[in-house]
């Protein structure tokens, strides 16, 4: 199988703190793999060092065949980092239009994703009125956009109750299958 996030000797240091500390992964295609470990070990660190949102001090690491951040990465990937940035005065449907216009990508896109995630029904809520676990299925919708290979999501269930988080994990299950993708997620 082919791999899709590849990382030797990954580190990254804040000052004198060790936030990520030799991270080797291997991470196969048209697999689902959790990430795991306590609050401060360095995993939405090592997630932001795969997108290129910060560079790490020593090691290297391949993000589909390319450096993190590789626009040609970008534009295969979806990521949810922490909690997803929404508009609360906009309904969710409007958010998903928003992430689709920006990148361009046709009108079915939307309600695509939005099926996706179980969230045809209340879509033309306000985002206000979402409850967490409504917020993180569209966060992970907005991931879905244009049909990623590589789906990255950083805690998806962080704060949910035990419904929420059995829902967004049978969602999880279900998006290799039905789309094709990686996920790795961090736990």
């Amino acid at each position: 199988m082919k791999v899709v996030i590849q990382s030797v000797g990954l580190t990254r240091r804040f000052g004198k703190f060790l936030a990520v500390d030799g991270v080797d992964l291997s991470i196969r295609a048209e697999t689902i793999t959790a990430f795991l470990g306590p609050n401060g070990a360095g995993k939405t660190t090592t997630i932001s060092l795969l997108l290129g949102l910060i560079k790490p001090q020593s090691g290297t690491c391949e993000v589909l065949g390319y450096p993190p951040g590789h626009f040609k990465a970008l534009a295969q990937l979806g990521a949810m980092v922490e909690a997803p940035s929404l508009y609360d005065h906009l309904t969710g449907y409007e958010n998903a239009e928003i992430t689709r216009l920006m990148r361009g990508l046709s009108r079915s896109e939307t309600d695509r994703v939005l099926r996706l995630v179980g969230l045809q029904q209340d879509a033309r809520k306000p985002v206000r009125n979402f409850s967490l676990g409504m917020r993180q299925r569209l966060g992970i919708a907005l991931a879905l956009m244009g049909s990623p290979r590589l789906l990255i999501l950083d805690e998806p269930t962080n704060g949910l109750d035990p419904s929420g988080i059995r829902e967004i994990r049978e969602l999880i299950r279900s998006l290799p299958g039905e789309t094709g993708c990686t996920i790795f997620l961090s736990s």
